[in-house]
């Protein structure tokens, strides 16, 4: 089966993946941080009880990671792809996971919250990720009855997600912006109206992540019509300063020797190959490589990752080492593109 984002998306040219994540707590319970070893096993209990009785009404199968059986490169591998969230991976002690074949959609358990459940998927396509979390709350909630405040809405840890509990993101390739300096000035401006605007991978390549920052006083659905709507301003004002930025044949010369490299690299610095795949990327979207779509992109990097290549190597790799497989992984599936 393939990986959600193995897959194209709408404007997937700007925007990289679109996210939504939904906190949910059993009623009467305590949050994780105050349970011990049982009690967060009794949670788990309770959240597999759940999955298993209403299973019938998922659309995906789901399966079961043990985060405390992993390795600590699984673990982090699992991060990395963006299958759970970092800080999730850090203490592993009474987690667990459950992550659909596709790695669309997470449940992720005992973390900061009783239930965070993720959903993630290609291009700007808010509508359908919030769909999809949504029917995984109405799921869960007919067994876990979560904890709710006629007034302030969902119960979470972390005050500052009351309301719906509800924090929704796009990952945006913003190279032109970067370039021009815009993307900082945007994000100054929707600071001030509760929206972040901020760089992913900081300092390599050109990838920011926007997001909302209210969650009391607001309905989901208006959470996403403003995230979409300021998205496309965004994406308009990127496609604008590209066609500035690609007339210059000093960018142009750079796209065609990020490409080269790629093809014929026998090491490659997991930060330098960041760098590149921006670069490239952003080549592909212009019509420099037409072989490859930025999806293609998106998707090697998933498997570039540092942990993700461990696994793939499964053994430990030296510092050259992971240079070479790096490389070589690149090169292959550049030529394999080109027939």
């Amino acid at each position: 089966m393939k990986k959600w984002y193995e897959t194209q998306g709408p404007e997937q040219n700007v925007v990289i993946s679109s996210c939504v994540w939904l906190s949910r707590n059993i009623s009467g319970i305590p949050f994780p941080a105050k349970l011990n070893t049982m009690g967060k096993q009794a949670v788990v209990q309770k959240l597999l009880y759940a999955a298993e009785n209403e299973s019938r009404l998922f659309s995906h199968t789901f399966i079961l990671e043990n985060l405390p059986e992993l390795k600590t490169a699984e673990a982090v591998a699992l991060a990395e792809r963006g299958v759970i969230k970092a800080d999730f991976a850090d203490d592993r002690e009474g987690r667990f996971a459950l992550v659909s074949e596709d790695e669309s959609q997470t449940i992720m358990v005992n973390g900061e919250d009783h239930v965070l459940i993720q959903v993630r998927s290609p291009g700007l396509s808010l509508e359908k990720a919030y769909a999809d979390a949504d029917q995984l709350d109405t799921i869960l909630n007919k067994t876990l009855c979560f904890a709710f405040h006629d007034r302030l809405g969902y119960l979470t840890s972390n005050p500052a997600l009351l309301g719906t509990g509800m924090i929704v993101c796009l990952d945006l390739h913003l190279p032109a912006l970067k370039d021009t300096g815009a993307a900082t000035r945007i994000a100054a401006n929707l600071s001030m109206l509760g929206i972040t605007l901020s760089s992913a991978l900081h300092p390599h390549g050109s990838v920011y992540r926007l997001s909302n920052r209210m969650t009391l006083g607001i309905m989901e659905q208006e959470a996403i019509d403003n995230l979409n709507g300021i998205a496309k301003q965004i994406i308009a004002q990127e496609y604008d300063a590209r066609k500035k930025l690609i007339s210059n044949i000093s960018v142009q010369d750079m796209i065609g020797r990020a490409i080269g490299i790629f093809h014929t690299a026998r090491l490659l610095d997991y930060h330098e190959f960041l760098d590149l795949a921006s670069i490239v990327r952003l080549g592909i979207a212009e019509g420099f490589e037409e072989n490859l779509s930025v999806a293609d992109i998106d998707a090697l990097t998933m498997r570039l990752h540092p942990a993700n290549l461990v696994l793939q190597a499964g053994m430990g790799l030296t510092e050259n080492e992971e240079k070479a497989m790096r490389a070589q992984i690149v090169r292959e599936f550049f030529a394999h593109a080109e027939g």
